[in-house]
């Protein structure tokens, strides 16, 4: 029997909804959110796994959050660029208390990939300001993930992208991402951790050291690595090898950025600083959109001077009522020992790795703090992932919503254009608030929801 024929399917582009270009979203429809929870216009209940977009770190619903955006709202929504923004400095100081210690200045912007694009000029005029007018390369990972913009898909080294963008993208160089999935067999973590990170210096080596501007990077893997965390002597070999030839280390923490690993920020747990770090998603517990450049006092100081001028800007860059729900966003991280509870949480979350691994269909799990990647497979042995016909994810996604879990990161293997035979992953990474017993239950869904997904398949 076809049980597929009693689940969700995309909403057809009919009515209200077919005014929405290229929206074709599950029929299942929000009307409320609150803590860890989803409620649908029907009234069913769902568990946030994924925190939205991997970008909740606060419970849905803070009246905290609320009342700080109620607050600047009465007294202004925006303000003329050539007026002091009193929300902008607050935040800005806040941001700066929790920073690595030299990253004590910050420009603020409406997202990700505005981060990143804003992270790849500031590296840019450094270099111009320095007199070092060559400097311009900025070099990424194969697979890697920076945005949406044609600047920031032309980073992430993604041939999908290619398909559709190619002669408008920019061709900056890409290294391979560490990965064990590519370790020789009984040699040891840290030991290909120093050998992978050399690829980055060959890269520059051939790239001209002097064209090469800067390195930027996730604290995690991404693409078919999503989630694999290297050893410390990985990162701490890549800062070796940026300094030697004068190339700024950007660290992409737009997802583990605000708590997600247990940290305020990711690259504190391999004890390296990064010179310029892209933050979104979290700084606000996405309650706003905001993301912000957090750049070094070296970087800073021919601005702060006057010897430079950093040429960009966004109409909605520090917008006042996301600046106010930035500042209560750290303080309620602080408050509520959000980040201590992540940590604690991420161990138990991690304590149902084994019994994620005894599905036919999952290959791997890995991650650190809340955030726990699966990767999805038909089968283990060839780690190869099912074919576009059988339409697994939309399958996978709708069971995961009869059984109250709300998931991101399905619906885009059809798009997904892989070299290599690998699986798909799928995120878990709740609001920071969750508890021991909320995560059981969520888990407890998700392992209903994989025995019934392969059930269905004939896995």
């Amino acid at each position: 029997m076809d049980l597929r024929r009693n689940l969700p399917a995309p909403l057809k582009p009919e009515g209200d909804w077919a005014h929405i270009f290229s929206y074709h979203p599950m029929d299942v429809e929000l009307e409320r959110a609150e803590g860890i929870y989803y409620w649908d216009t029907e009234g069913n209940k769902y568990i946030d796994a994924s925190g939205g977009p991997m970008a909740f770190t606060l419970p849905h619903g803070d009246p905290r959050m609320k009342q700080a955006i109620a607050d600047q709202m009465d007294k202004f929504t925006h303000i003329h660029p050539v007026l002091a923004s009193r929300p902008r400095a607050d935040l800005c100081a806040k941001i700066a208390t929790i920073t690595p210690p030299k990253l004590n200045t910050t420009y603020l912007v409406s997202g990700g990939s505005e981060a990143v694009e804003t992270a790849m000029k500031a590296a840019r005029q450094h270099h111009v300001a320095n007199g070092k007018i060559e400097k311009y390369k900025i070099m990424s990972n194969y697979q890697s993930y920076h945005g949406m913009t044609l600047a920031t898909q032309g980073l992430s080294g993604n041939p999908s992208y290619d398909r559709y963008f190619g002669p408008m993208l920019p061709k900056w160089p890409h290294i391979h991402q560490y990965s064990d999935h590519d370790r020789p067999e009984g040699m040891p973590r840290e030991e290909w951790a120093i050998k992978s990170a050399g690829e980055l210096e060959k890269a520059i080596y051939f790239e001209g050291p002097h064209t090469v501007a800067a390195y930027i990077a996730t604290p995690h893997g991404c693409g078919s690595d999503y989630g694999v965390v290297a050893p410390k002597e990985y990162w701490q070999e890549i800062r070796r090898i940026c300094d030697h030839y004068d190339v700024l280390l950007i660290a992409d923490e737009v997802v583990t950025g605000f708590g997600r690993t247990g940290k305020w920020f990711a690259m504190e747990q391999f004890g390296v600083e990064a010179d310029i770090m892209t933050t979104a998603k979290g700084i606000s517990g996405c309650y706003l959109p905001l993301g912000a450049v957090m750049v070094s006092d070296e970087i800073n100081a021919p601005f702060e001077a006057g010897d430079a001028h950093f040429v960009h800007g966004f109409t909605n860059g520090g917008h006042p009522l996301a600046c106010a729900a930035g500042s209560m966003a750290i303080d309620i991280l602080q408050s509520d020992g959000l980040m201590e509870n992540a940590a604690a949480m991420g161990e138990h979350l991690f304590s149902w790795k084994d019994k994620m691994l005894e599905h036919r269909t999952v290959a791997d799990a890995r991650g650190w703090g809340l955030f726990m990647v699966l990767e999805l497979v038909e089968n283990k042995t060839t780690m190869e992932y099912f074919d576009q016909d059988k339409g697994a994810e939309g399958l996978f996604q709708a069971l995961a919503h009869k059984n109250g879990l709300v998931f991101y990161g399905t619906l885009y293997g059809a798009r997904r254009q892989p070299l290599f035979k690998r699986g798909l992953p799928l995120w878990i990474s709740p609001p920071l608030s969750i508890t021991k017993d909320q995560i059981d239950d969520m888990m407890a869904r998700l392992d209903d929801t994989l025995g019934e997904w392969e059930e269905q398949l004939g896995v």
